[in-house]
Order: structure tokens, then C-alpha cells, then sequence
């Protein structure tokens, strides 16, 4: 019998391999953002680096300059260090730590979109592996309603069959002990025979001859030797005068056959043919 929870559990299962790989990536993100940011600042503390030697050289070159010009260090000198720092260094810094913490802060955006996008990813996979889950259960639940079908089926097939081989072998025994035979006619009909003479007799007699006694005996052998249509009619006939002083239903030759005046021509005609009276 279908079981969700356990269909859940090995679909689940089938998908470990994707979601680890997710975990994995999500995982990692703090890692290599942490690296990154390391980067960085190594990158800027190079910089910064670069921009002291170049305000040092600056110190050095303007020094010398006033020193071949016959100024003295802290006159000359020291204005232009004054105007180098105020000019050309202190706003290369300043530059340079907004570009860090822009950096940095573009790199954790980054991140956080990665981390964002993987984790959608991951619960669309969790999304998929239960709905696919529940595709299976509902598919497993449908075979075994087909299959219960299935075996209802045959089931009322080999009952069906049981009945007609019953019936089948009633009519085997009737017609065995019976002195008359029948025969379909190209029309589509039926004959009766005496087996002994090969005259043409009722069906009627044959019925007689069967030990048919009683309306449901004589359908039954009718539905077993007549055509469709006059089985039909026969039953309906039957079936009409059920309840009434006339449902004993008897056997007669035709010549014998008394008209009933609540049956139509028809019908009385019908009666005669096979040899029955009401």
C-alpha cells in the first residue's frame, strides 16, 4: 500500500547530492568573503604605503630644494610640505578610504546576493523533491485503485463464467435426457425435432421434453435455445401475466392452442408458433 511518508523519505533522498552541493556553496560564502575583504585591505594598506613614501620622497625633495636655494629648513620648506599634505595627500587618503569601504561594502552586497540566490535555489529544490513526492504517492495510490479495479473485474469475469458453464451444463443434461434436438435456421430462428422421427415439433414440446415446469424454468431454457427477439417477447409475456389466475404457464401443440383474449393477434400468434398456453 502507498505510503507518503516513506515515498517522501526516498525522494528526498535522491536529491541529497544537489542540496549538499548548495550547502556546500552556502557555506562557503563566509569564507571567501572574509578573503576577500583581507584582499582588500591589503591592496589599500599598500596604498597607503605608497602614499606616505611619496609624501616622505615629497618631505625630502622640497628639503633639498630649499637647501640649494639657500633657505633654510623650516622656512621655505617646510610651506611646501605644508601644501603638498594639505593638497595632494590628505585628499589621496581620503579618496583611498572611500574606495576601501566601498569595496568592502560592495563585496558583503555581493555576498549576501550569492547567499540569497542559493538559498532560493535550495528551497526551490525542496519544493520540486515534494512535489515530486507527491506525484509519485498520488500516481502509486491511482495504480492500486486501477489494480483493485482490475482484480474486481476478473473477479465478476470468472463468476460470470462460473454461472454460464453452470447453466451451460443444466442445459447439457436437459438436452441429454431429452428425445428432442434443436437446430438455428439460416433465418435466424430456431427448430425443434423428434430425434426418433425427425419431425418438426414446438418448442413447447421440446420444453416438455427438457422437464422445464414453471415460467423461470422454461425462460431459462429459452434464453438458452431461442433468439434474442423471441426470447424477449416470450419473457415479456411471462413476465405480464405474473400475478394473475393465468401465470401458470403450460405447454400445448399448436393445433391445440386456445387464443387468450387479453394477449394481442399478435402475441396470440406468437404463443402458437412455439407451442405455449398461459
Amino acid at each position: 500500500m502507498a505510503n507518503l511518508e516513506s515515498i517522501l523519505a526516498e525522494t528526498n533522498k535522491s536529491y541529497d547530492q544537489s542540496r549538499n552541493a548548495l550547502n556546500e556553496q552556502i557555506n562557503a560564502i563566509s569564507g571567501d568573503l572574509d578573503a576577500q575583504k583581507n584582499r582588500i585591505n591589503a591592496q589599500y594598506a599598500q596604498q597607503g604605503k605608497n602614499l606616505d613614501n611619496q609624501r616622505n620622497w615629497q618631505a625630502q625633495a622640497s628639503s633639498m630644494a630649499a637647501s640649494r636655494n639657500g633657505g633654510s629648513f623650516g622656512g621655505s620648506a617646510e610651506i611646501a610640505n605644508k601644501k603638498y599634505y594639505q593638497q595632494a595627500y590628505v585628499p589621496a587618503v581620503t579618496q583611498m578610504q572611500t574606495n576601501q569601504a566601498n569595496d568592502l561594502s560592495s563585496a558583503e552586497s555581493q555576498a549576501n546576493q550569492n547567499r540569497l540566490s542559493l538559498q532560493q535555489t535550495l528551497a526551490q529544490l525542496n519544493d520540486e523533491a515534494n512535489r515530486y513526492a507527491l506525484q509519485r504517492y498520488d500516481a502509486a495510490v491511482q495504480a492500486e485503485r486501477d489494480e483493485a479495479y482490475r482484480q474486481q473485474q476478473l473477479a465478476l469475469q470468472r463468476k460470470q463464467l462460473a454461472q454460464e458453464a453452470a447453466y451451460q451444463n443444466y442445459l447439457n443434461q436437459q438436452n441429454a435426457a431429452n428425445k428432442y434436438s434443436y437446430a438455428l435456421d439460416d433465418a435466424g430462428g430456431t427448430q425443434f425435432y423428434n430425434n426418433n422421427t425427425g419431425a418438426g415439433v414446438t418448442f413447447g414440446t421440446y420444453a416438455t421434453g427438457a422437464g422445464a415446469k414453471g415460467n423461470t424454468q422454461l425462460l431459462n431454457l429459452a434464453n438458452g435455445v431461442l433468439n434474442a427477439n423471441d426470447y424477449n417477447r416470450l419473457a415479456r409475456i411471462v413476465g405480464a401475466q405474473r400475478g394473475t389466475s393465468h401465470a401458470a404457464l403450460g405447454t400445448t401443440r399448436a393445433a391445440d392452442y386456445i387464443n387468450r383474449g387479453y394477449l394481442s393477434a399478435e402475441d396470440n400468434d406468437f404463443m402458437r408458433r412455439l407451442g405455449l398456453q398461459i
